[in-house]
């Protein structure tokens, strides 16, 4: 009886003197699992649309600064209320933007194009789903 008290009791002090830590999940809150470049990309992706040269550099060049927009609000400290709140008012000032250039039919149809080749990185990052709403 005594050698089993004696090895339980040395087993528990082998246990007891190893440090147990558990590793953190990184905080993914602030980032985002989309890189940028793949949602420029996406957004650039025009070819469907019949658009002049001068329409496609400037919707190229709006892009840009959108999309660096959008992932300034994804990586803020700010809530996710206030994130998604941001994102929506956003996506409809791109939208009054688009059709100064583009008109309304175009912007429509780029809308929608892009709602579709958007979604599959909506799921991906749920806050994306903001920018790809029609």
């Amino acid at each position: 009886m005594k050698k089993i008290t004696l090895l339980v009791a040395v087993f528990t002090f082998i246990l007891s003197s190893t440090p147990i830590s558990a590793q953190k999940e990184p905080d993914k809150k602030n980032t985002s699992e989309v890189p940028k470049e793949l949602v420029l990309s996406t957004l650039n992706g025009v070819s469907h649309l019949k658009l002049d040269n001068d329409q496609i550099t400037k919707l190229m060049d709006y892009n840009k600064g959108f999309v660096d927009e959008v992932y300034e609000i994804i990586e803020s400290d700010k809530e996710e209320k206030y994130k998604k709140k941001s994102l929506q008012a956003l996506a409809y000032t791109r939208e009054t933007d688009l059709r100064e250039f583009l008109g309304k039919h175009k912007t429509n149809h780029y809308l929608k194009l892009m709602e579709d080749e958007l979604r599959p990185l909506g799921r991906k990052d749920h806050r994306l789903k903001q920018i790809a709403k029609d």
